[in-house]
């Protein structure tokens, strides 16, 4: 078995189906039990939408990553697959507990 090799990399537009498609599957398994997939699917459809990684890929406060199966793209050849994904955003937000949480300016936060 060959080991997992990821390689994490700025996302490009060209990625934006793929990612909005990965973070719809993998959303609803970070969900609390309670939430409902009404709620689920308002979340998913308002922040992770194909569209809305377009605007946060062109907002300069944020820096969208994402990760590839290199060693599948080896074995392959094929086009490396999204098999996961993060955001970073400049600034703390604006919740009191974690403006009170994180006292070292300037801060990111890793999101997703």
């Amino acid at each position: 078995m060959t080991p997992a090799t990821v390689v994490v990399e700025q996302a490009r537009r060209a990625d934006l189906p793929e990612l909005a498609t990965v973070a719809a599957a993998t959303f609803p398994l970070a969900c609390p039990p309670s939430s409902t997939p009404d709620n689920i699917a308002a979340f998913i459809a308002e922040h992770l939408s194909e569209q809305r990684f377009g605007e946060y890929l062109g907002d300069p406060e944020r820096i969208l990553l994402v990760a590839r199966d290199d060693a599948a793209h080896a074995r392959s050849g094929n086009t490396r697959a999204i098999v996961g994904y993060a955001m970073l955003i400049r600034g703390v937000p604006d919740d009191e507990d974690v403006q009170r949480a994180v006292t070292v300016r300037p801060a990111v936060e890793l999101s997703k």
